[in-house]
């Protein structure tokens, strides 16, 4: 019985010893462990905030890439202004001289007119052409006749050389609001080009401040990367652990207690999934756009070499047979709008306001959309986690 009592005894305490050791273990793992997740917490949550800034970022550059394209726009109106302005200057200086010609040729049917009356009149009683026809009359009769055609030429003369005049005039007036015309587009455009310059400066700073930011973030993903394989060994080598420390204080292998870290799985690295859109590679607007990722933005581009964001979409709408407008400002007014939470594949997202966007992209599914984002970089897909759109419109 004592031998039994004592064997007893031995047992219990050698039990007690072994969990000892491994809560101990156990204990100082878990340690390790909460640390590494608190700082994976920290660093989420400053990623977090550096992907807030990012977005605002992104929209800044999207916002003044489209101030830059809207000035473009008016500077290449403003130049077909000037060009058509010159046209008229031009048509209207050669009205001017045409007019000038028809004086000319009005004076001298005028000096003809005066040579024929002269021979007509005989000799010069008065020095005055016209007088001296009338008063050289063979009768009464002949010089009223005499009279009315003299006062019928110079009325005939008098309505022509006004209506030459008049016409000169308003040429000469016109031509003169056409020089100032021109001259105030030419000031036109010569602000838009200083506004234009301005802004691709502002832009450059922009796209500056993104790139850092991106750089941020890049480097919180990889510490991100980093503190998770840290935490998968070390939860890994808490399970080891508690298992070895188990198997010591094993009495008998056939009645030896486990241990809950005994029957505690390896963690299992989360498998990502990745599932195609629905409309992709079927001809589809949205199939149309993943086809073109990876090619390069072009500002201004609508063509497979290279795109612009409502480029983009406006040739995978017309591979798809559907027409749409040029720029993300009209584009935004087409068809009807739609909130985030109701997006279906297909539908278009835009940032800024109806008729006023500066961005678009294709919504194709799972929280992502297809979109040629800004100068430097390619068509590529997005989450909206990280790039947020204002609105949705569906054709």
């Amino acid at each position: 019985m004592k031998k039994v009592s004592r064997l007893m005894f031995s047992a219990l305490a050698f039990l007690t010893i072994g969990s000892t050791m491994a809560v101990s273990i156990g204990a100082v793992s878990a340690d390790e462990v909460a640390d590494t997740k608190a700082s994976m917490t920290n660093l989420s949550a400053e990623n977090s905030a550096l992907l807030a800034k990012l977005s605002a970022a992104q929209d800044k550059v999207a916002s003044i890439d489209s101030q830059v394209s809207n000035k473009t726009v008016a500077i290449d109106d403003a130049q077909k202004n000037i060009a058509s302005t010159d046209k008229e200057i031009t048509e209207v200086a050669q009205k001017i001289v045409k007019v000038q010609a028809e004086v000319q040729s009005r004076k001298a049917v005028l000096k003809e007119q005066v040579i024929a009356l002269q021979k007509r009149a005989g000799d010069s009683v008065s020095g005055n052409v016209y007088v001296d026809f009338i008063v050289n009359s063979d009768s009464f009769s002949d010089m009223v006749s005499r009279a009315s055609v003299v006062g019928k030429l110079n009325q005939a003369n008098k309505e022509a050389m006004d209506a030459v005049a008049n016409s000169e005039s308003k040429l000469a007036t016109l031509k003169q609001e056409q020089v100032t015309k021109k001259a105030n587009l030419v000031n036109t455009k010569a602000q838009l080009e200083k506004d234009q310059a301005q802004l691709t400066s502002l832009k450059a700073d922009a796209e500056n401040e993104q790139a850092s930011f991106q750089q941020e973030v890049d480097g919180h993903k990889t510490q991100l990367a980093s503190l998770q394989s840290q935490l998968d060994a070390q939860t890994a080598a808490a399970v080891e652990a508690a298992k070895k420390e188990t198997e010591k204080a094993t009495i008998a292998p056939t009645v030896a207690p486990k241990t809950g870290s005994d029957n505690t799985p390896a963690p299992t690295p989360a498998k990502t999934t990745t599932v195609a859109p629905s409309g992709a590679n079927t001809g589809s607007l949205v199939g149309n756009a993943l086809q073109f990722i990876g090619t390069p933005y072009v500002w201004g581009g609508a063509q497979p070499g290279g795109f612009d964001c409502s480029g983009l979409v406006w040739y995978a709408a017309k591979m798809a047979g559907i027409s749409l407008p040029r720029t993300s400002q009209k584009q935004s007014t087409v068809g009807t709008k739609v909130s985030l939470s109701e997006l279906q594949p297909g539908d278009l997202v835009f940032w800024g306001g109806v008729g006023s966007a500066h961005h678009v992209g294709i919504y194709i599914g799972g929280g992502s959309y297809v979109h040629a984002p800004t100068e430097g970089q390619n068509v590529t897909t997005m989450s909206m986690q990280y790039y947020k759109p204002d609105f949705g419109r569906r054709l």
